[in-house]
Parts: structure tokens; sequence; C-alpha cells
């Protein structure tokens, strides 16, 4: 891949701009110009168009980790996007640094060819931190577990029938995946791409391809992905059926499209992946705390135990690799049980007790006599001296908060305070981390090899391991939020109820038509998500290669689609307060 290509400003359709606007709108002192004029300003302008999209407004209420929260402090989708579209700044900066460190030569090629290359870049990937979240349906990942729970139900559902005949059969089998792994990232790109289907400058947003693409971490249909596959990039659903030309398109322009015809990712993507990972390990524990979910001495505990974890796991499966060497394994027991003392010793009574400082002081030179016997002993000690390098670059963080706690006096206010500053460091520690990783397989990266995160095999891959775990123990299980999410289990599958059976129906006539209830519901369908289907509806009819037949089920499936594009598109408070409508509840 190269980057004159990468940061390609070609679009889905040609952006045009009115000058000379006269009082009067006298026709003749209207003018459109190309955006050529301007050929350094396409992706701020980008940036501009999402800012005032209704895409991005609506993450003001949506769920970020407290479902339908009251709190003032918690953060909501909106300025999670934030943060995240910050961080991704920073962690490019960190990148042009470690280039021109690691690679002058090339760098400087680099800028020659494009002075803009830093302002674009920091550009590209503050807009895709901006949208990244914008696919997602109301009540967080839990709304696409719904989403999908109930179509993988209805196209088994014989009953679940369009003139006639089952759903379930009509669909291909792409399609209907597109359903049952319904996924935000999918649906943001989606939403991204429906300029294509509108008139002439009817379109919300209309954003060069080189951020569409930044936005695409699966580039997988729905029907071709893998979870199980040590490529990170294949583990979701990363477009539907309906984008299969415009992914197609956008991959040529980008020169991610490889030979095969498959996609590989945009490198900027694992820029805006990072600073995902980073916003929400350190914010979403912010905000548990501030909620009282666990506490920040309840967080040590978890965060020590989990390292006493991985180094425990580390040795046993070192000790797997002398399964018939009895002498050796003895001998990694005793460091194991010498290390675990020594630490245990630190705990109680700390760096004063010089007592205790004598009994460690032995206990190391017991544990370095261990393997000094031969050349194999040298390298059972390099594997376990990598074992506990991992555990100290893992600690190291703990340890700071833990100082920080000792030496100021402990009150819920003053841990608080602390808390926040620790996270703020371990933040910016991050950044740099994954902007080193980034230069250290940057290779790899532009030649579309690289199949890990950008946490991969670097010194804090365990740490922020262990900084979403916690959330997942104490958090996303709790009484609340299990309790909102039944809540939201209920109001969304009875939207989806409706609203699928008044769309199948829409623009029919006679006995497939729909009836005065449903056309009631199809009344509450905004505009613009009817525009998207008539302008895929046109598309379709004009489209030689298909039959009549299928013809028709290419629009079922985009009227479903106008379904997952309405709901998905809701705002939490929205989609409750129109299921008590629907239910008939006074608001």
């Amino acid at each position: 891949m190269e980057w004159n290509e990468l940061l390609t400003k070609e679009r889905q359709k040609q952006k045009e701009r009115i000058i000379n606007y006269n009082k009067n709108l006298n026709a003749s002192y209207i003018k459109w110009i190309d955006d050529s004029d301007y050929p350094n300003r396409e992706f701020d302008d980008d940036y501009m168009t999402i800012i005032s999209s209704q895409a991005f407004r609506k993450l003001q209420d949506k769920t970020q980790v407290f479902l339908l929260d009251r709190s003032d402090f918690v953060r909501t989708r909106l300025t999670h996007s934030f943060e995240v579209s910050t961080i991704a700044k920073q962690i490019a900066s960190f990148i042009f640094y470690e280039l021109q460190q690691t690679r002058p030569e090339e760098y400087r090629k680099i800028l020659e060819e494009n002075p803009e290359f830093e302002h674009q870049v920091e550009t590209i990937v503050a807009c895709a931190g901006l949208l990244h979240d914008t696919g997602n349906p109301p009540y967080g990942h839990y709304g696409e577990e719904v989403i999908r729970f109930w179509f993988k139900n209805k196209f088994k559902d014989p009953s679940f029938t369009w003139k006639g005949k089952p759903i379930g059969s009509l669909l291909t089998e792409q399609m209907k995946a597109d359903f049952e792994y319904f996924e935000g990232n999918a649906q943001g790109l989606r939403i991204m791409s429906k300029s294509r289907l509108k008139d002439k400058q009817d379109y919300d947003i209309n954003l060069t391809y080189s951020v569409m693409n930044t936005l695409v971490k699966y580039p997988n249909p729905s029907h071709r992905f893998d979870k199980k596959s040590e490529d990170l990039k294949l583990h979701k659903n990363g477009y539907y059926y309906a984008e299969k030309d415009i992914m197609d398109e956008m991959c040529q322009a980008t020169g991610t499209k490889l030979a095969d015809g498959t996609y590989t990712r945009h490198p900027l993507v694992y820029i805006m992946e990072a600073a995902d990972d980073i916003a929400y390990a350190t914010a979403d524990l912010e905000d548990s705390v501030m909620k009282t979910a666990f506490s920040i001495d309840v967080f040590i505990k978890f965060y020590q135990e989990e390292v006493d974890r991985i180094v425990e796991e580390s040795f046993e499966s070192l000790i797997k690799n002398y399964e018939e060497d009895h002498e050796r394994i003895e001998k990694i027991r005793k460091y194991q049980d010498l290390r675990n003392k020594m630490a245990q010793e630190r705990r109680i009574y700390g760096k004063n007790d010089q007592e205790s400082q004598d009994r460690i002081a032995h206990m190391k030179s017991e544990r370095e006599a261990l393997f000094n016997d031969s050349e194999e002993d040298q390298i059972i000690l390099e594997q376990i001296n990598k074992i506990t390098s991992e555990k100290n670059c893992a600690s190291t963080p703990l340890w700071c908060l833990e100082k920080a706690l000792q030496n100021h006096e402990r009150s819920e206010e003053a841990d608080f305070v602390l808390f926040e500053n620790w996270l703020s460091e371990c933040r910016n520690e991050l950044i740099r981390v994954v902007a080193k990783t980034f230069v250290a397989n940057y290779d790899a990266i532009m030649d579309g090899s690289f199949q890990y995160d950008l946490f991969k095999d670097s010194y804090r891959e365990n740490s922020i391991k262990i900084m979403k775990k916690i959330m997942a123990h104490y958090v996303y299980d709790s009484a609340e939020i299990v309790d909102m999410e039944l809540s939201a289990k209920r109001i969304l599958e009875r939207l989806l109820k409706n609203f699928t059976q008044a769309a199948i129906k829409y623009d029919e006539k006679g006995e497939y038509g729909p009836t005065i209830v449903e056309d009631r519901f199809l009344l509450k369908i905004p505009y613009n998500f009817k525009a998207d289907y008539q302008g895929a509806k046109k598309r379709i009819e004009q489209d030689p290669n298909l039959t009549e037949e299928e013809k028709e089920v290419e629009k079922l499936y985009h009227k479903l689609l106008m379904v997952t594009d309405y709901i998905s598109g809701m705002t939490d408070i929205f989609a409750a307060n129109l299921y008590k409508t629907i239910n008939g509840e006074m608001q």
C-alpha cells in the first residue's frame, strides 16, 4: 500500500459549494465551484461535516456503559467519541516522531511527496474517532445482540412471511447474515455510504474514501468472518451485502483491495482501533469507580491477582516444556516459590524493615543459585527472566497507584482525584506504547500482513487486558446493568416486531399492502430512511443482471434494512419513549 493512494481525496459524490451568494437569491448570482479548487481542505471538510451530522449528534444520548444513566458525570457515546478522536490524533503525532527517529530518510521522502501528510493523517484519524460508534444501536453492544437474536429467530419462523412465502427461505445466506450478525461497525459504514442513494446534494454525509476506509476494522462480508482466526481483522462482520459495491470502489481507490479480490485493513485503522481501546479501558474505569461499581481498593486487589495469575500461567507453560525432566521442574517450582515469598515480604513489611530486607536478600541468593549448572539452565533462566519482566511491566502501573495512595491522606474524594490522575498517566503511556508498536511493525502494516492490535507484544499488553477485564468482572454483569438490559430487550423487540411487519409491506398495493394499523407505523419512519430505500429500489430496477424474482428479493432485503437503519439510529431515550407510545403509556 502507498500513502498517495491511502490518503485519496476521492469520494462517492463530487462536492460542490455555492459562492457569490446574493440576498435576493437571484439565480444569476449563484455559482457552483468544484472542490478541486481547494485541494488541501478535503479532510478538514470531512471533520466539519461529521460534527454537524445527524448520526454524530445522536451519540449524545446513546449508551457507553451505563444504560439510560441520569448522571451528568458518566460518558455517553458522544463524549467517548470525542476522546477517541483526540487520542487518535495524539497517537498519530507520536508515530510521526518515531518514524523520524527510526526511518528518517523514508519519512523525509513521504513529506517531500506530500507536505500535508502529517495534517492529513491526524485529521483522518480524528474523523474516524468521531465516527467509529455511529453504527451502534440504542443500549450499546447489548442492543446489537437483541437485534441479532430477534432476526435469527424470525428467519427460522415459517409464519414470518412476505407474499405468502417464508422470508427466511427467500433471502440469500448473505442477506440473512447481515441481520443475524448485525454489527455496529458494518452499520457505521452503511451510514457513511448512503449519499450514493440520494439525488444531487441531498445527503447528510459524503466523506472521502480515506476517512470511510479508516472506519472498516473488519473488511469481511457478514457470511465470511472467523472469530477464532489469529488474524484480528477476520473476527467480525465489516460490511453488508448492500455495501459490497461501495466497499469495492472504496478499497480500489485507497489501494486496500488485494489481488485475490479480498480487502485488507487501511493502516490508519490500527490507530483508530487503539485509540478506542485506550479510551474505554481508562474512561470506563473512571466512570465505574464514580458510579461505585467497585472501589479503588477492589481495583488494586483485582489487578494484583490478575498479574499473579498471568505469571502463574506463564510458569506452568514453561514447566510443560520439561515434562520428563523432574529435576529442572523442581528447580522452576523452587524459583517460583521463592519469588512468591519475596513478593509477600515486600507487601507485608515494605522497604523499611531491615530484617525483612535480609530475608529477601537471602532468598534472592538462593534463587540465583538454582540455574548455574549448564547451558540448558541458562536457557531456562532467560525464559524465567522474560516471565518476570512481563510481570514487572504489568505491575508497574499498579505500583505507581499504590505509592500515590500511600503518600496521601486517604479519603473518598482524594482517592478519586489520584485515581483520575493515574488513569491520565496510563492513557499517555498507552499512547506512546501503541505508537512504538505501529512503527516497529510498519512494514507488516503497510503490506497488510500485520494480524494483531497495537498492544501485541508490548510491555503494556497485559496492563490494558487487566483494565478491560475488571469491567467485565464487576460492571457488565451487575444488577443495575442487567435490569436495564432486560428493559432494553423488551423495547427493541417490540419496535422490531411492529416496524418490520409494516416495512415489508411498504410500497405495496392491494392484498400485499399495509393495513391501516401498519400504515401508522410506516408514517413514523422518517423520510430519509424511505428515501434510502427508494434510491436502492431505483438501482435494483435498473440492474440488467437481475431477474424479476431477484429484484423482488433485493427490494425485500432493503425494506428490512430500512427497519434496522431506523431502529439502530435511535437514541436510548427516543427508543424508550416510542415504546411507551406504542404501548399506550403516558409520557
